[in-house]
């Protein structure tokens, strides 16, 4: 008899395999043109799998207890004629697997298949690991397509699978159906994509979703004895789907098919390397088009930040010698200009110097002491951090201001607060806030009155936050990447004898300022449910950094660490190789 330890040991293997095999698609399926521009169905010499969701019994079973079964659908066959292909609603020749008809409106398909079962005990019957092979019968229906076409997307519709077991020393009954023929699922559909090969071949990339029933009764003698239920469960099978996965040159995600009809393959994670500046894709993931990914910096010149470890294993505010700019969205002045004309300010903010005293950070809310830029407050329950800097903006105007350029050096006043960081830590990711941002210009010739200031002491943008991420590098200093929103107000007034001349009035806006190069950064909508996280690791051993885009389900991991990996799997070990029963 195998020990407990035997069984867990083989439950950590199948856990090992899936959740390695998660991120995979099976193998290629490749098909060839039947004479007509297209390929025949079902795809003969494939196989379709369930990568996400096993085939399950729950019913008649003790409470907390199910065992799945992981399928994989092989070894189609076409029907020889109504001796065995009786099951069929359509009228087929003998070897024939597809004719006109069925519920979609395009072609019905029917064949003889292999449904094999890896079977895993929970619970009650935890240890209780099986092969099973039942011979089904299958009906599938597709929608028209376009034969000769290079690529034919059409949905396709399980109608029935069916198939029984005998002669099993566990399973005394044991019987699967499903499809809309059965009235499970008349609504679950799939999608079939055929794409053609220069060889002429058809890739073949399928999924069906399958509402099924299993009835099953335990045999005397098994661990299944006076156990019998009935089960009614979907789940989603799938044939040829491409890898996931970056393109060659790391420049982007390979185009694929996923399983979800509206996602695409995008990248997760982006590798940033701080002394060529490249960035690599080295990670990609099916999501929809919009939700929580990785993007590749903003193009232009980059704007490095390195400044040095203070003594205590992190670096002080503001970057000193660093610049933050405003890569998206520039300042704007609209109100008080004429209809359709704005003004465009890009923006750098510079040349911080700390406060020198009560006489030159009058404005501060912390108290500084001369020379100091930071002190333990504010309003994150970290640092806060005074200076005084340089707003430079770049002007252009627009619509009856077109053709006016300017450069402005406006004299500012700064205050950010930082939520408490890690000192120490290789990667330290902490939030800030722009408390404070105020300036004002004197002697221009064509602002007569430019005024600027910002921030949630203004009680513009109190929700306005960014995010400061201190990355060691191997130097000892620490590599700078930084944000922060601000909700500005410009109030200006033109000059006599300017293009300005007659204008002035107020405006309250919203743009986005960067330092630290051109780091990858995460973009896009969190779905519902879900807990989204930028996350940055820093490669000792080359001086890289990656930046993954993490969506995770709330506690979904052992380890808390957002996800499930390996590292989770060694804490199933340790539990399951616990000697006990």
């Amino acid at each position: 008899m195998q020990s407990s330890t035997t069984f867990k040991l083989a439950g950590i293997i199948l856990l090992a395999v899936i959740f390695s095999s998660a991120g995979f698609a099976g193998e290629a399926c490749i098909l060839p043109d039947n004479g007509s521009g297209t390929a025949t169905l079902p795809p003969l010499g494939c196989e379709y799998s369930t990568p996400n969701e096993p085939f399950m019994i729950i019913n008649g079973l003790p409470g907390g207890t199910t065992i799945e079964m992981y399928g994989v659908l092989n070894n189609f066959v076409c029907c020889d004629g109504p001796s065995s292909c009786s099951l069929c609603s359509l009228s087929l020749s003998a070897g024939e697997c597809e004719t006109a008809g069925g519920t979609l409106s395009g072609d019905g398909h029917c064949f003889a298949a292999t449904l094999d079962l890896d079977v895993v005990g929970t619970g009650d019957l935890y240890g209780f690991n099986r092969h099973l092979a039942v011979s089904v019968f299958g009906e599938m229906h597709t929608a028209p397509r376009n034969a000769g076409q290079a690529v034919q997307t059409f949905a396709n519709r399980i109608y029935r699978l069916s198939g029984i077991l005998y002669g099993d020393p566990d399973f005394c009954a044991f019987q699967i159906r499903g499809g809309s023929s059965f009235g499970y699922g008349t609504e679950n559909n799939g999608v079939t994509t055929l794409t053609e090969l220069p060889s002429g071949d058809f890739a073949v990339d399928s999924f069906f979703d399958i509402t099924y029933q299993i009835e099953f009764e335990g045999c005397p003698g098994s661990v299944l004895a006076d156990m019998n239920g009935i089960t009614t469960e979907t789940t989603r099978m799938v044939t040829g789907f491409a890898e996931c996965k970056p393109t060659t040159d790391g420049n982007s995600c390979e185009t694929v098919a996923c399983l979800g009809t509206s996602e695409e393959c995008q990248p997760k994670c982006m590798e940033f390397d701080l002394d060529t500046e490249d960035v690599t894709v080295v990670e990609c993931e099916c999501r929809e088009p919009n939700s929580y990914h990785v993007e590749s910096p903003v193009a232009g010149p980059s704007k490095f930040c390195y400044i040095p470890d203070n003594g205590s294993g992190t670096a002080t505010l503001p970057p000193i010698g660093c610049e933050y700019n405003t890569p998206n969205e520039p300042f704007m002045i609209i109100d008080g200009l004429p209809g359709g004309t704005t003004i465009e300010m890009d923006g750098t903010l510079k040349d911080f110097v700390c406060c020198d005293g009560p006489t030159g950070c009058s404005s501060c809310s912390l108290s500084l002491s001369a020379g100091q830029c930071e002190t333990s407050g504010g309003t994150l329950g970290g640092d806060g951090d005074c200076f005084a800097s340089t707003l430079e903006l770049n002007i252009t105007g627009t619509g009856d201001l077109a053709g006016f350029d300017r450069h402005l050096a406006v004299p500012v006043f700064g205050e950010m607060h930082t939520a408490p960081r890690n000192p120490g830590d290789a990667v330290q990711t902490f939030a800030n806030r722009i408390y404070t941002l105020s300036g004002e210009l004197f002697g221009d010739p064509d602002f007569c009155t430019f005024r600027i200031r910002g921030g949630s002491s203004f009680g513009y943008g109190s929700e306005n936050d960014g995010e400061t991420i201190l990355t060691k590098l191997a130097s000892g200093d620490f590599a700078v990447d930084s944000f922060f929103d601000i909700t500005y107000q410009i109030e200006f007034e033109g000059c006599p004898g300017s293009v300005l001349e007659d204008m002035n009035g107020i405006t309250t806006e919203t743009t986005l300022m960067v330092t630290g190069g051109p780091m990858p950064y995460c973009a896009g909508d969190c779905p519902a449910g879900m807990v989204c996280n930028e996350v940055m690791t820093a490669n000792c051993a080359d001086g890289s950094i990656d930046v993954c885009c993490e969506m995770k389900v709330p506690n979904a991991d052992l380890n808390r660490d957002g996800n499930i990996d390996f590292r989770d799997l060694a804490i199933f070990a340790a539990q399951w190789l616990t000697p006990g029963p």
